[in-house]
């Protein structure tokens, strides 16, 4: 598949996201823009479609249906981690994504719809469509998972900014490309000058006989009485321009990062500081968005008397980071000596599977824990 076949497949039609089309004209030309917002988007889909979802009847977690359609296949085609990895980047690319369910219970990403918004009533899609299939029925916004990143066009925002790193990167390709060309004086005596086929040898020199010299490899010139080629050196700065080009595509990267909420030291690889820019990362960017999603499925698959009564689809971003069990043991002793979890779900937070005895589901707490009433001394 082609970059712009993957675009094509990933953008709306009607999304001025980023024109593959003014990209597809040279593949000398370098897509800054999309460079830079295809790495950082690439980066948060691949976190976020690790999150799990945990369902809730009644305030008590339970795995049915709906818990194996989000976790494990939402439709015939897709896995959890493809349904998932899809939807976050259609999110992030085109600001909103639109998930249908058909009646066999099948999640379906669209790709492509129309939508009449109104203030009062609630919207409604029309021309759903997914890898060809085009929906006949309409849907209305309460049938659907409809998510949208930003009010505000974002795309607008970074096109004036990445435009600048485009000039700025074709300026220095120019410039690279003058310095190693071939440059040269030509001296033409005066008594070549007065010779009456002058000006008829002198455009065939430069438009025919020069071009041929300076496109082969091997080449002769050959010159009349009273011509004379002096080769100048060539600046040939390239590797400095590769550098600058380097240095404007990073520079690039870190903008676009700073777009989605993501800290720069993250997309640069950088190893200094970046546990700590990971758990913002976490704050400022992954929770928010898992919050958003885990929000509107519970609005759309739940009355409001079911989310009162504890009702719930939860978006659970705790298995995102990697967990060495080695270095959570102390807190996870603490959070079982504390009450606050049992043994098994500290050991499924952990990416353990929970062990099947009755005494691993129970909560404990130390003597240490208990009320300064109750308890005459501590552990």
């Amino acid at each position: 598949m082609t970059v712009k076949n993957f675009f094509s497949r990933l953008f709306r039609a009607d999304k001025k996201v980023i024109c593959m089309n003014s990209y597809s004209n040279t593949a000398a030309d370098v897509c800054t823009r999309a460079f830079a917002v295809f790495s950082v988007v690439e980066m948060a889909a691949s976190l976020l479609s690790g999150i799990r979802y945990r369902t809730f009847q009644n305030g008590t977690e339970i795995k049915g249906h709906e818990w194996y359609s989000l976790n494990i296949r939402p439709n015939r085609n897709q896995s959890a981690s493809q349904f998932w990895h899809e939807f976050w980047c259609k999110l992030l690319y085109n600001q909103e994504v639109l998930v249908v369910c058909t009646a066999d219970g099948q999640k379906i990403i669209a790709d492509d719809y129309n939508v009449d918004e109104y203030a009062v009533k609630g919207a409604v899609f029309s021309q759903v469509s997914r890898a060809g299939f085009t929906f006949l029925r309409t849907f209305d916004i309460s049938e659907v998972f409809f998510l949208r990143y930003s009010d505000s066009n974002i795309n607008h925002f970074t096109d004036s900014i990445f435009s600048m790193y485009d000039s700025l990167v074709s300026e220095i390709k120019n410039s690279c490309i003058r310095n190693s060309g071939e440059r040269g004086i030509l001296e033409v005596s005066t008594l070549a000058q007065g010779d009456k086929n002058f000006e008829e040898r002198f455009k065939d020199l430069m438009n025919n006989r020069f071009k041929s010299y300076f496109d082969n490899k091997n080449a002769v010139l050959p010159l009349f009485n009273g011509y004379k080629y002096s080769r100048q050196q060539s600046q040939n700065n390239c590797s400095d321009g590769i550098s600058d080009i380097r240095k404007l595509l990073d520079d690039a990267l870190c903008r676009a990062a700073q777009i989605y909420k993501i800290p720069p030291v993250i997309v640069q690889g950088t190893a200094e500081g970046l546990s700590e820019a990971f758990d913002v990362m976490l704050t400022s960017c992954i929770d928010p968005l898992a919050d958003m999603a885990g929000r509107e499925m519970t609005a759309k698959e739940f009355t409001p008397d079911e989310v009162i009564s504890g009702c719930c689809i939860s978006a659970d971003t705790s298995y995102i980071k990697h967990t060495d069990i080695f270095t959570i043991a102390p807190n996870a002793d603490k959070a079982i000596a504390s009450g606050f979890l049992s043994p098994n779900e500290v050991r499924v937070k952990a990416g353990e599977q929970p062990v099947n005895e009755e005494w691993a589901n129970h909560h404990y707490i130390t003597k240490n824990y208990q009320n300064a009433g109750l308890s005459e001394g501590g552990e």
